[in-house]
C-alpha cells in the first residue's frame, strides 16, 4: 500500500512541473505576440510626439536664434550710427518672419484647438454652477430671476396687500414681462426680495421698514424695530412666569419681515402697538331661561358640552342652574393668542397579560390562579397646549420609558374532555348568533336596561322549531321550564363569571350538568311563559349583571 502511494505522488508532481512549464511557455508566446503587435504603434506614437515636439520648439528656438543676431548685429553697426543699426536690425528681422513664418503658423495649429478647449471648459464649468430661471422685467428693467411664477405671484399679492392697507382705490396694473435666462442660485429672488425690488421701480415713495404679518395678512410697517420686537416678546411675559420651561409662542402665524415699504403704509410706533393689545371678538355670553339644560344651551349656541363646563365650572354637570344668571359661552379673543405648550412625564401602568392554561382536574369554569398577575410601569411623556388658560390639546411625545414590567397573570380554568378525547374550554372571545338563520325573521325588541320598560336582553323572533345554538361553550346549569317568565329556557355557565339565558323555547336538546361546544344545538324556538309570539329571548349576564349582548356578538 505504501508503495502504491508513493508512486501515485511521483505520478502527480510530474504532471504538476509539466503542466506549469506549459503555461509558461504559453505566457512567453502571447507576451510576444502582443509585442509585435504594439511594437508599430508604439514606433509611431513616438515618431508623432517627436513631430509635435519639434513643431512646438522650432519657433522658438527660431526667435531666441534670430534675436540673439539682431543684437550682435546691431552691436556691430552701432559704429555707424544708431538709425542705421536699427534698420540693419529691422530688415534681418523681417527676413527672419519672411524664411520662418511657416513655424509660427505650425504653431498655431496647436494653439487655436487649445484655445477652443479652454474656452469650453470655462463655458461648460459657469453653465454648470447656474440654471435657467425667469427674468421679471418691470417698468423697463429687470428687478429679480424667479425659480417659478408662483414667486412673482406672491410678491405682486403682496405689494397689493399693502396697497389695500394704504387705501389705495385702484390696484397697480402690474404687468412684468418674463423671459428664460441663466442665473446663479445665489441670484435668484425671494418674494419679499422682488417685493422690494418692484416697489424701488414703481417711483413712489418708499422706506426701510419692518412689517408686521399675521397669518400672511399686512398690518402696518414701522421704523422702529427694536421697539416693536420687545412689545410682541413682553405679550409672553405672563405666560412664562405662569408656565415655567413651557415653550410659548402664538396660535396666530407671526411675521416681522424687514424690506421696503411704501412711506403711505409706515405708521407711528404706539398705534401699531396698541393694535397688539386688541381684542378680535369680545367675550360672548348668555342668560340663563327657565327650562335651559347645559346640553340646549351647548346646541343652542355652537359650542362643546366640554368646552361650556370648562367655561362655567359653576354649572357642576348641570345642577347649578339659576334663571337669570349669565354664562360664558364664548372667551375673548385677543389679536394675537399667546399658546404654552407643558411637557410634562406622567409614571402609568402597564396591563399585565394573562396566560390560561386549561385542566380537566377542575369543575369546568371554575378558576384558579397560579401565578399573580402585576402591572409595570412606564413614564409618557406629553405636550398639553394651553391657550387663554384652556386645554386645547394633548398629545404624547416619544416613546415611554419601561420603568419595571409587568409580570404575566398564570390562570387555570376547568375544561371538559368528551368521550372522543376533544376538550371542550370554557367560552372566551366572541358569541355566535343562537338562532339559526335559516328560521330566522329578525330582531323585535333590544335590550333596554334598567330604564323602563327594562328589558335585559334581545328578542330573536323565528318560527317554531328553529333551532337555538350555544353562543359559547360551556356548562348546561339549567334546563326546563317555569311557570310564566321564561318558560322552558336553558342557561349556560361560561366560566369567568360568564352566562347565558336563552328562554321561551319550545323544546330542550340538552340536561343539566352536560358540557356543550359552541355551536351546540341546545333547543327551539318556541313561545312559551310570558310570550306574545315565537321567539329567543336572549341574554347575556356578567358577574351576576344583565349586559347588552350585542357587545358581545361576533
Amino acid at each position: 500500500m505504501g508503495d502504491l502511494f508513493y508512486r501515485v505522488g511521483v505520478q502527480a508532481e510530474y504532471h504538476a512541473v509539466l503542466a506549469g512549464r506549459r503555461l509558461k511557455a504559453a505566457a512567453l508566446f502571447f507576451g510576444r505576440c502582443l509585442a509585435r503587435l504594439l511594437a508599430p504603434l508604439a514606433g509611431r506614437t513616438a515618431q508623432a510626439a517627436r513631430s509635435v515636439k519639434e513643431d512646438l520648439a522650432a519657433p522658438v528656438r527660431r526667435a531666441k536664434s534670430g534675436a540673439s543676431h539682431i543684437r550682435e548685429l546691431m552691436a556691430d553697426e552701432k559704429k555707424n550710427g544708431l538709425w542705421h543699426a536699427l534698420k540693419l536690425g529691422l530688415g534681418y528681422f523681417w527676413s527672419g518672419v519672411r524664411a520662418y513664418g511657416y513655424l509660427a503658423k505650425n504653431l498655431v495649429y496647436y494653439l487655436l484647438p487649445l484655445g477652443a478647449g479652454a474656452i469650453f471648459v470655462f463655458t461648460v464649468v459657469n453653465v454648470l454652477d447656474s440654471r435657467f430661471a425667469l427674468a421679471v422685467e418691470y417698468e423697463g428693467q429687470v428687478v429679480g430671476y424667479v425659480d417659478q411664477e408662483s414667486v412673482y405671484e406672491e410678491a405682486a399679492q403682496i405689494v397689493q396687500n399693502q396697497l389695500v392697507y394704504t387705501g389705495h382705490e385702484q390696484e397697480w396694473e402690474l404687468h412684468p414681462t418674463f423671459s428664460i435666462a441663466a442665473a446663479k442660485p445665489d441670484e435668484l429672488s425671494d418674494s419679499q426680495t422682488l417685493v422690494d425690488a418692484i416697489l424701488r421701480s414703481s417711483g413712489e415713495e418708499i422706506t426701510e421698514a419692518v412689517g408686521l404679518y399675521v397669518n400672511s395678512r399686512f398690518y402696518g410697517a414701522t421704523t422702529e424695530i427694536d421697539r416693536l420686537e420687545a412689545a410682541i416678546e413682553a405679550l409672553k411675559d405672563p405666560y412664562r412666569a405662569q408656565y415655567p420651561g413651557a415653550e410659548i409662542s402664538f396660535v396666530e402665524d407671526l411675521n416681522l419681515k424687514k424690506g421696503v415699504y411704501l412711506t403711505e403704509s409706515v405708521q407711528d410706533y404706539p398705534s401699531l402697538e396698541a393694535l397688539l393689545h386688541q381684542e378680535v371678538q369680545g367675550q360672548r355670553t348668555y342668560t340663563i331661561q327657565a327650562g335651559d339644560t347645559p346640553w340646549k344651551i351647548a346646541g343652542a349656541n355652537d359650542v362643546t358640552l366640554d368646552d361650556l363646563y370648562a367655561l362655567n365650572p359653576v354649572l357642576e354637570n348641570g345642577s347649578n342652574m339659576p334663571v337669570g344668571a349669565e354664562l360664558v359661552i364664548g372667551q375673548a379673543v385677543p389679536f394675537l393668542q399667546v399658546k404654552a405648550i407643558v411637557t410634562t412625564v406622567e409614571r402609568e401602568p402597564i396591563p399585565y397579560e394573562t396566560e390560561t392554561e386549561y385542566s380537566t382536574g377542575l369543575a369546568f369554569g371554575m378558576q384558579r390562579i397560579l401565578q399573580e398577575g402585576v402591572e409595570g410601569e412606564k413614564d409618557v411623556t406629553y405636550e398639553t397646549t394651553y391657550v387663554g388658560g384652556q386645554v386645547t390639546e394633548r398629545r404624547a411625545v416619544g416613546d415611554p420609558v419601561v420603568i419595571t414590567g409587568p409580570v404575566t397573570q398564570i390562570q387555570q380554568m376547568g375544561a371538559y374532555m368528551t368521550s372522543d378525547g376533544t376538550m371542550i374550554k370554557p367560552g372566551n372571545g366572541n358569541m355566535m348568533f343562537p338562532v339559526d338563520y335559516s328560521g330566522y325573521k329578525g330582531m323585535s325588541r333590544g335590550y333596554s336596561g334598567p330604564l323602563l320598560p327594562a328589558h335585559n336582553g334581545l328578542d330573536l323572533r323565528g318560527y317554531v322549531g328553529t333551532p337555538i345554538y350555544a353562543a359559547q361553550s360551556g356548562v348546561v346549569t339549567y334546563a326546563g321550564q317555569t311557570r310564566g317568565g321564561y318558560g322552558i329556557h336553558v342557561i349556560l355557565n361560561h366560566g369567568g363569571g360568564v352566562q347565558t339565558l336563552y328562554g321561551h323555547c319550545s323544546g330542550l336538546a340538552v340536561s343539566v350538568g352536560q358540557v356543550v361546544e359552541q355551536g351546540q344545538l341546545i333547543a327551539y324556538v318556541g313561545s312559551t311563559g310570558w310570550s306574545t309570539g315565537p321567539h329567543c329571548h336572549f341574554e347575556v349576564i356578567v358577574n351576576g349583571v344583565r349586559r347588552d349582548p350585542m357587545n358581545y356578538l361576533g
